[in-house]
C-alpha cells in the first residue's frame, strides 16, 4: 500500500462531497463555513472544489461531477489532503466515473466515515492508504470547537513521525443530536463518561492490516467490485461500525452471518467494534456478534467492543491498509508503522 505524505500546518485541504451534497444546502452553509473556519484555526488553509457546495440535488443528480472533483483534488499539486464534508448513502454510484490510475499515481491523505466506506474501497483497489476518520461537518464543526481528543488523534496519526502509534481511549462520548440551525451554533453537546474497551472474547495479541469500515455500506458494496476479495481478509483486523440508521439486531447478525458463510470471518485475525450510535442496541449487538462467531465455532476469535470510531464522537484517525496490532489482555491498538511518508 502506498502512503500518502504527511500533512503539516500551512497544508492546503479540499473539502469534497462526494456523498451528500448537504454542505451547499444556504440553510445548512453555516455549519460548513464553521468546519472549514475550525480547520484554519488548526494551520490549514481549506478550499472547495467545483462542486463542493452545489447543494444536494445537484450532487446527487450529477455522480460524474463528484468523480471531476476527486479528480481535480488529486491533480492540483497545492492539495495534500481531501477531508469528505459529510456522509450519504449512495456515494458508490461514483465508481464507474473514477480514475484509479489517478489515486495510484497521486496518494493524498483521503478522510471520511460512514459512507464514506465506499470511496475508502476505491483507494484499496488503487493500493493507496486512506483514513476512516472525522469529517468536516460533523467533527471539524464541532459547536465550541474540535475535541481534544478528535484533534490530537488527527495530529498524531497524520502529522507526526512515528515508528509505532498506540491509539488512547476516549473518557467521555457523544452523539446527542442538537439541529443544524444557525441559532444553534453555540450549543455544546452533552458528554456522557464512556465505558471503555470492552472484550468481547479472545485474549493474547494478534496483528492484521486495518480494513473495514460501516457495516450498512459494507453490505451494499457485496457483489460489486468495490466489495474486497474474501481472500483479502486474510490476516487483517476488520473494523465494523453502524451508522445513524441504528439497525435492529437481528439484521447485524445476518449481516455478520453472511460474512461467515462467505468465509470472511474465519480468515480474519481479530475486529474491532465501534460503539453504536446513541449506545443504540449496545447490549444486544454483543449478544448477536458472539452468537454468529459461535456458529462458525469462532469463539477464540478476539473482539474488542465499544471502539472509538463511527457514529459517535470524539473519534480515531485509522489508517486502512497499515499493519496493527491488537492486545487484548491491555484492551491497547497499536499502528506498527507510520501512516504516511
Amino acid at each position: 500500500m502506498q502512503k500518502p505524505e504527511r500533512l503539516k500546518v500551512g497544508d492546503t485541504i479540499a473539502a469534497i462531497s462526494l456523498s451528500s451534497g448537504t454542505a451547499g444546502e444556504p440553510e445548512i452553509l453555516w455549519r460548513y463555513q464553521q468546519g472549514k473556519q475550525q480547520l484554519i484555526e488548526m494551520g490549514f488553509n481549506v478550499v472547495e472544489l467545483t462542486h463542493t457546495l452545489a447543494g444536494t440535488k445537484f450532487i446527487y443528480n450529477h455522480p460524474e461531477a463528484r468523480a471531476q472533483d476527486l479528480h481535480q483534488a488529486l491533480l492540483n499539486p497545492d492539495i495534500k489532503g481531501i477531508f469528505s464534508t459529510m456522509g450519504g448513502f449512495e456515494s458508490y454510484r461514483i465508481f464507474e466515473f473514477i480514475d484509479l490510475e489517478l489515486i495510484k499515481k497521486h496518494p493524498k491523505v483521503f478522510m471520511g466515515y460512514s459512507d464514506s466506506t465506499s470511496i475508502h474501497q476505491m483507494f484499496r483497489l488503487a493500493d493507496v492508504v486512506s483514513f476512516y476518520g472525522p469529517c468536516l461537518m460533523v467533527d471539524f464543526a464541532e459547536n465550541g470547537g474540535v475535541y481534544d481528543f478528535t484533534r490530537n488523534c488527527f495530529t498524531d496519526v497524520l502529522m507526526k513521525e512515528y515508528d509505532s502509534y498506540e491509539y488512547p481511549w476516549r473518557k467521555e462520548w457523544t452523539s446527542e443530536i442538537i439541529p443544524w440551525e444557525s441559532g444553534n451554533n453555540e450549543q455544546l453537546r452533552s458528554l456522557t463518561p464512556d465505558e471503555g474497551p470492552m472484550v468481547l472474547q479472545g485474549s493474547g495479541i494478534v496483528e492484521g492490516k486495518l480494513m473495514g469500515g460501516c457495516l450498512e455500506v459494507l453490505s451494499m458494496l457485496r457483489g460489486t467490485a468495490l466489495y474486497p476479495p474474501v481472500d483479502s481478509f486474510k490476516d487483517s483486523l476488520l473494523l465494523l461500525e453502524t451508522s445513524e440508521e441504528t439497525p435492529a439486531p437481528d439484521t447485524v447478525e445476518r449481516e455478520l452471518r453472511t460474512m461467515g458463510v462467505m468465509g470472511i470471518l474465519q480468515l480474519v485475525n481479530g475486529i474491532l467494534v465501534g460503539k453504536p450510535q446513541g449506545n443504540q442496541y449496545f447490549a444486544e449487538y454483543q449478544s448477536a456478534i458472539k452468537n454468529v462467531l459461535q456458529e462458525f465455532q469462532l469463539e477464540e476469535l478476539p473482539v474488542l467492543y465499544n471502539c472509538n470510531f463511527g457514529h459517535n464522537e470524539p473519534k480515531w484517525t485509522l489508517p486502512l491498509g497499515l499493519q496493527a496490532q491488537l492486545d487484548m489482555d491491555n484492551q491497547t491498538l497499536t499502528l506498527l508503522e507510520s501512516a504516511t511518508v
